[in-house]
């Protein structure tokens, strides 16, 4: 009995063995967190910092150089708290600071980014996007990375054990990375939106912070207040009456603001469309006329699409004046089909179908062919312009051009931007256009920096065989192209004439020829290999 008997752990070391697990199950749930918290205030961050920048590469790069930066500085200081201190109430302290540092974030990435954009004569940099991203998010990201070290000492009570206690704190960390990023994009942004995130997940790590610091101490009133007083400076944003919506999606930070008759849609600080309240129909941006060429080209088109919906101008225009056209609208982000409909009298029609998808991987989809594609999606900011490269190239054009009847058009709206050392984003797509369509039309608005380019599919014979059999217009499209001018704005006249022209306007709009035509082979040909559309232009 005795020999049997001396086999079995003491009382004593039965305790122990009981408090080493609680002890690393503690951790573990700690570093989970602190893993997480790290990816979703890197993601968050990127929305604040897109809505002042832009949403190119740059923004991306600088705020996971910021982050990869406050990792290490964490990883070094918190490895010299652990030796100091070996106890668990500085862990508890930063997880306190990281919670309540990320709180600003928003304020201070706008903030700092207004200070840099205070001289309108400065060119933006690259180092711009990068202060932001530091100003904002360099504290709380290196507040996380002294937890890992913090954990490690705690975890590991003998030499021996060094390696696989600092493997298992340092696995979990990342697992807690990969959950962060999965619970962002899949569960908080699309249900709670940035704003309640950062607020929700800055308060559970300040209350695991408190919980540990009082679990170790004596417990304190004084972090409660202070993480009380933070949310309420977070949320006492000034009043705006005349802001409709004010909501981060996935994509944007959607702004819908009523400024007189006029109520205007904004995403990331820059206009992207907007309506006369009196009458829904008008008000739009004037080169939203343009889009109507197709239907003087073809005054029998029946199917259109829209790439990019915005507040739906197009759509909206197109079901008044066109009763004949059915539409297809593809819009990625699923609040601004909300918002078009709820503010924009956006209306539900059996002629309008709406897709909620990434609009190449629409048009490469579907099977369907159209009169029209008319292309309304990009990204801009106060440095410009962004397109969404993979739909700039050769061979996006190419998948446009299967999804066209012959005769139908390509309609691409850019927005140009008159800054040095920037590449020409029209001549770009001219020659990029010209690589895929037989002709290629530009028109320039006059009261901003669009430019609208419309590419044909000329009709083309039979192999081995006569003319096609298309019906003369304007029973069925231009069989001929180029059209000057003067033959452009015939036709619209006699279309007028027959009141088939609802937007009288547009016979004069034909004449705003783009100059961009003459210098059409000054661009580069965009490819899916090297199109730098959305590269970052703050250089």
């Amino acid at each position: 009995m005795s020999a049997s008997s001396s086999t079995l752990p003491s009382a004593n070391e039965r305790v122990s063995s009981s408090r080493r697990w609680a002890v690393s199950l503690a951790l573990a749930f700690i570093v989970l967190n602190s893993g997480a918290t790290v990816m979703i205030y890197e993601f968050i961050a990127v929305r604040f910092l897109q809505r002042e920048f832009g949403s190119g590469l740059d923004i991306w790069a600088a705020e996971i150089s910021v982050c990869l930066a406050g990792l290490a500085i964490g990883y070094s200081l918190g490895g010299h708290i652990a030796d100091r201190f070996n106890a668990w109430w500085p862990l508890g302290l930063v997880l306190i600071i990281a919670g309540l540092t990320a709180l600003p974030m928003e304020p201070l990435a706008h903030h700092t980014a207004e200070w840099l954009f205070s001289d309108e004569l400065a060119e933006p940099s690259w180092w711009w996007p990068v202060m932001a991203a530091g100003a904002s998010t360099f504290v709380p990201i290196l507040a996380l990375g002294t937890v890992m070290p913090q954990a490690i000492r705690l975890q590991v009570r003998s030499i021996e054990r060094v390696g696989s206690g600092a493997g298992w704190i340092a696995s979990l960390s990342t697992i807690g990375s990969i959950l962060g990023v999965m619970l962002f994009t899949f569960a908080f942004l699309p249900n709670y939106g940035v704003r309640a995130t950062l607020t929700g997940v800055s308060f559970s790590i300040t209350t695991l912070g408190l919980v540990i610091v009082v679990g170790s101490l004596t417990a304190r009133r004084k972090g409660w207040a202070a993480m009380v007083l933070l949310f309420l400076l977070l949320s006492a944003h000034p009043a705006q009456a005349q802001v409709r919506y004010d909501r981060y999606s996935a994509y944007h930070h959607i702004l819908v603001v009523d400024e007189g008759d006029t109520r205007m849609l904004r995403f990331d600080d820059t206009r992207q469309s907007q309506m006369s309240l009196s009458n829904p129909i008008e008000g739009g941006f004037e080169y939203t006329d343009f889009f109507h060429v197709p239907m003087i080209f073809n005054p029998q088109a029946r199917d259109v699409a829209f790439i990019g919906l915005g507040g739906g101008t197009g759509p909206k225009a197109f079901l008044a004046y066109y009763p004949q056209v059915r539409m297809d609208a593809v819009e990625i982000d699923q609040q601004v089909v909300r918002v078009a409909h709820e503010f924009f009298a956006l209306p539900e029609d059996p002629r309008l179908n709406i897709t909620v998808a990434d609009g190449r991987v629409f048009l490469r989809r579907t099977r369907r062919q159209y009169d029209a594609i008319i292309m309304d999606a990009y990204t801009s900011s106060r440095y410009g312009i962004y397109l969404p490269y993979h739909l700039t190239t050769v061979e996006f054009f190419t998948i446009a051009r299967e999804r066209l009847k012959d005769g139908g058009c390509l309609v691409y709206n850019i927005v140009e931007v008159d800054r040095e050392a920037r590449r020409d984003r029209v001549q770009d797509l001219l020659k990029t256009l010209r690589q895929v369509f037989e002709y290629t039309y530009a028109f320039k608005a006059r009261t901003s920096l669009n430019t609208v380019l419309v590419a044909v599919k000329i009709p083309q014979a039979p192999e081995g065989g006569p003319a096609g059999t298309f019906p003369e217009w304007p029973e069925g499209p231009v069989a001929h192209h180029p059209l000057s001018v003067e033959q452009m704005t015939e036709l619209a006249g006699r279309l007028l004439e027959d009141e088939q022209l609802p937007l009288p306007r547009l016979q004069e709009r034909l004449r705003q020829i783009s100059p961009a035509l003459s210098r059409a082979d000054r661009g580069m040909v965009l490819t899916d290999d090297f199109a730098p559309t959305d590269v970052g232009l703050s250089r």
